[in-house]
């Protein structure tokens, strides 16, 4: 009981800590945002006005190294499986580690690609902007944009493909709808472990995002839209943890 009671005091006072903390950390930045308010939305246009005239350019420059850097990694990854035919238990492990490293590296690529690619064209991607007349080359942008995200698909099908050609058992059609359920179920023990340390990174992560977009908000005007879009990934991770939790554990009692 006293354990309990203990636990509970805890946790109510570092509540009200947060608050407190919260509250006049939220004073000192209202008075810091107001005095620093024309010099903030300054540099606010200056930098999206900077990467407005870049888009074209910079979408290029992200193209060209997806391509280089997931087409190197892709033929290394190649390479270890080739090597891994012949060779013998010590250079075994040493490839197998080869093989996550280059295999990290091309999925890694493919998802930065798409993330940055998302970005950069994401300042420009508005009515008023395209309206402006400054968008002269925003149409080519797209065009780069749409090029650089279809050669991230194929780069991920030729990886799955790989990893197929070097592992059999590791079945599924990387085009199908349904191929991340049969992909999980190959890597189910991999999957498994990620997925804990996802769901722990998330949890810190997304709280903190929800309280930034909050922020952003209120002293940059960024829009409610923001927030909604945080919550919603908040609450669907933690409600399918929940409803994942509920359905193994009544597997369990059945």
């Amino acid at each position: 009981m006293k354990e309990k009671k203990s636990s509970y005091f805890t946790a109510t006072w570092k509540m009200l800590a947060a608050v407190i903390i919260g509250g006049i950390a939220g004073g000192v930045s209202v008075v810091i945002y107001e005095l620093m308010k024309k010099g903030i939305d300054a540099g606010i246009r200056t930098i999206n006005g900077t990467i407005q005239q870049y888009i074209f350019p910079a979408l290029i420059i992200i193209a060209v190294v997806t391509v280089v850097v997931g087409e190197y990694s892709l033929y290394r990854l190649k390479n270890v499986y080739k090597e891994m035919k012949d060779a013998d238990e010590d250079r075994f492990y040493e490839l197998d580690y080869e093989e996550e490293k280059w295999g990290a590296w091309t999925s890694g690529v493919n998802l930065v690609s798409q993330v940055a690619c998302i970005i950069i064209l994401s300042f420009g991607y508005s009515l008023k902007y395209i309206e402006s007349g400054k968008s002269r080359y925003f149409l080519f942008a797209c065009i780069i944009f749409i090029l650089c995200y279809f050669y991230d698909i194929y780069l991920s099908v030729r990886y799955v493909k790989a990893i197929q050609a070097a592992h059999p058992e590791k079945k599924g059609d990387p085009t199908s709808s349904k191929f991340t359920e049969q992909w999980v179920e190959a890597e189910k023990e991999i999957i498994y472990k990620s997925a804990y340390k996802t769901y722990i990174v998330l949890n810190k992560v997304i709280p903190i995002l929800l309280l930034l977009t909050l922020i952003a908000n209120m002293f940059l005007n960024t829009g409610i839209l923001a927030v909604l879009v945080v919550a919603v990934i908040y609450l669907v991770t933690g409600m399918t943890y929940i409803r994942s939790s509920m359905v193994s554990k009544a597997k369990r009692i059945g």
